[in-house]
C-alpha cells in the first residue's frame, strides 16, 4: 500500500492569506487545492506521538473566487491506511475528475477537503481511542469546524458529505454511525474492517506476530521490515481494542500465546468482535435511517478477503434493520477502479442527495 504526497503541484504561484498557504494554478480562473494544517486538539494525549497539528488539502470549485456572496456544499474524502491525503490527488486524481465533471454539468459546484488519518501504525481508523486518538471528533469536531470557520460553506448536515477507502471507508461509516448529525450523506469505498472475517480473523498468522511484540524496538523491526498485517494489526488493536496501561502496544488481544499457538478467550473475542460495525447495526440503526443516502462500493476481487466479505455481510445486517442503502458491487480489485467510481457512481450519486442551496 503505497504512501503518496502532495508534495509538487506543476504551475503553482503561492498565495499568502492570512494563516494558510494556498497553492494556485497560474491559469486565470482554474481550480484551486489548498494544502492547510488544521488544529487538532482531540488527538491530544495520543500515546503514539501523533501531532496536535493534521495538514489536509482543500478543494475550491472554479467560481468559489468568482462569486463571493456564494455558500457551497462540503465533501470530505477519508484515505486509507498507509495513504495520505496525495493518494486522492495523485493517485485517483481527484481534483482532474472533479473539474471534468464541473465543466461537463455532470456535478454542481462543491468544496472538498482531504485530511490526513495516519499514525506509526498506518492509521487511526477514524474512531476514538485514548491510545491512538479521538480520530472521530477530530473529523466530526475540529476538522469540520475549521473549514466552516474558514471557508464559504453550506454549514448544515443536509448540505455536508463524508466518502472513504478502504481504511477511510470503515471511518465513513463509522462517523455515520457514532457521529449522528454531522454528514448526511456517506459511501464507503472497499471499507475495511467491518467485520474479523478471512485474512482480518485470528487464522491469520500477522496476529500472532504482532502479539508476540515484547518491547519498541520489536515494533520498530516490523517498520522497517515493512511487514504490513502485524503493523495494521497494531493499529486495529490500539483503535478497535485499547489500554493505556499495556505497553508496548498500548492495546490488548483477545486471545493469549501459549507454547507459541494462539488460545482463544472467548469473553475477551466477543468483547473485541462488539466493536466492528456488523455488530453495532441494530444500535445505529437510527442514526443511519435518519441519513439522506448510504453507500457502499466493492470489487469482487479485492486483495483484502474480509473486505468483500465484510461489505456484504453488512449490507444484509442493514437490510435486517431495514435501513435504506446503496450496494454498489463490481469486477475489481482494492484500488484499480477506485476513480472510474468515483467518477461514473459516487460523485453524481451524492450530488442527487445534497442540498446545494440555503
Amino acid at each position: 500500500m503505497a504512501k503518496f504526497f502532495l508534495n509538487n503541484i506543476l504551475a503553482l504561484v503561492l498565495l499568502v492569506v492570512p494563516g494558510i498557504l494556498v497553492a494556485q494554478s497560474a491559469t486565470e480562473g482554474a481550480e484551486r487545492i489548498i494544502e492547510v494544517d488544521v488544529p487538532a486538539p482531540s488527538l491530544s494525549g495520543n500515546l503514539l506521538g501523533t501531532q496536535g497539528v493534521q495538514s489536509a488539502a482543500i478543494y475550491l470549485p472554479p467560481s468559489y473566487n468568482n462569486q463571493p456572496g456564494h455558500r457551497f456544499p462540503v465533501m470530505y474524502l477519508l484515505h486509507g491506511i498507509f495513504d495520505d491525503y496525495g493518494v486522492w490527488v495523485e493517485n485517483f486524481e481527484v481534483p482532474t475528475i472533479l473539474d471534468r465533471m464541473i465543466s461537463n454539468g455532470e456535478l454542481p459546484e462543491m468544496i472538498v477537503v482531504m485530511p490526513n488519518g495516519g499514525n506509526k501504525y498506518g492509521g487511526g481508523y477514524y474512531r476514538n481511542s485514548p491510545v491512538s486518538g479521538n480520530w472521530a471528533d477530530y473529523i466530526a469536531s475540529d476538522l469540520v469546524e475549521y473549514v466552516d470557520e474558514n471557508w464559504r460553506t453550506l454549514s448544515n448536515p443536509e448540505s455536508r458529505a463524508v466518502v472513504g477507502h478502504s481504511m477511510g471507508g470503515y471511518g465513513a461509516l463509522n462517523l455515520a454511525m457514532n457521529k449522528p448529525g454531522v454528514f448526511s450523506v456517506v459511501w464507503a469505498l472497499s471499507p475495511c474492517c467491518l467485520a474479523p472475517k478471512q485474512d482480518l480473523s485470528l487464522g491469520n498468522d500477522a496476529w500472532r506476530r504482532a502479539a508476540d511484540i515484547k518491547e519498541p524496538g520489536d515494533i520498530q523491526n516490523l517498520l522497517e521490515d515493512r511487514d504490513f498485517y502485524p503493523i495494521a494489526i497494531l493499529g486495529i488493536v490500539t483503535a478497535f481494542n485499547p489500554d493505556p496501561d499495556a505497553e508496548p502496544i498500548y492495546g490488548d488481544f483477545p486471545f493469549d500465546i501459549i507454547q507459541g499457538e494462539i488460545v482463544l478467550d472467548s469473553e475477551a473475542f466477543d468483547t473485541f468482535v462488539d466493536e466492528f460495525p456488523v455488530r453495532q447495526v441494530r444500535d445505529a440503526r437510527g442514526a443511519l435511517r435518519d441519513l439522506r443516502g448510504l453507500g457502499m462500493g466493492v470489487g469482487l476481487g479485492d486483495q483484502f478477503l474480509h473486505i468483500p466479505t465484510g461489505t456484504m455481510e453488512f449490507s444484509q445486517r442493514l437490510g435486517a434493520e431495514r435501513v435504506p442503502h446503496q450496494l454498489d458491487v463490481y469486477v475489481g480489485d482494492h484500488r484499480q477502479l477506485v476513480a472510474d467510481r468515483l467518477e461514473h457512481v459516487v460523485f453524481p450519486w451524492i450530488a442527487e442527495r445534497l442540498v446545494f442551496s440555503e
